[in-house]
C-alpha cells in the first residue's frame, strides 16, 4: 500500500498534468480497471481508457485549465482528499469550480477510485477583460 506522502505525490501529479494538458499523463495515474466518477452525480467511467477518454474530452473542450490544490491532501489507509480549484477558459468567459476530490489506491500506488464532488451550481463565471486574451 502507498504511503501518505506517495499518495500526495500522486495527487500533486495529477494536478499538475492537468493544468500541463498531459491527458497521458494524467491517464497513467490510473489502473487499468479504475473508476473515474466526475462529478459524482454522474455515470462511472471504467477502466483506464475511459478515463483519459473523458479528460481528453474535457481538455479539447478547453482553451487551458489550472487545476490547483487549496488546501493539504488529506491521506490516510488508502485513500486521499483534496480540496481543489479548477479555473478554465472557453472563449471569452473564465469558468471556476471548487471541486473536492477523494481518490482511492491500490497497493502499486496507482488510482483505483477518483469522485470528484461539486455540480453545475457550484461553477462561477467570469469575462474576460478587453484586451486581455
Amino acid at each position: 500500500m502507498p504511503t501518505s506522502d506517495e499518495m500526495t505525490a500522486t495527487v500533486h501529479r495529477y494536478t499538475a498534468a492537468h493544468s500541463a494538458g498531459d491527458v497521458d499523463a494524467i491517464a497513467g495515474l490510473f489502473a487499468v480497471d479504475a473508476v473515474l466518477v466526475d462529478p459524482v452525480d454522474q455515470p462511472a467511467h471504467l477502466g483506464r481508457d475511459a478515463v483519459r477518454a473523458f479528460f481528453a474530452g474535457t481538455h479539447e473542450s478547453i482553451d487551458g485549465m489550472e487545476l490547483v490544490a487549496t488546501g493539504p491532501v488529506r491521506a490516510v489507509g488508502e485513500w486521499a482528499a483534496v480540496p481543489l480549484r479548477a479555473r478554465s477558459t472557453i472563449g471569452d468567459t473564465i469558468y471556476e469550480v471548487d471541486i473536492i476530490d477523494v481518490f482511492t489506491f491500490g497497493d502499486d500506488g496507482l488510482i483505483t477510485e477518483m469522485r470528484a464532488y461539486w455540480s453545475s451550481a457550484d461553477i462561477r463565471a467570469s469575462q474576460i477583460p478587453t484586451g486581455r486574451h
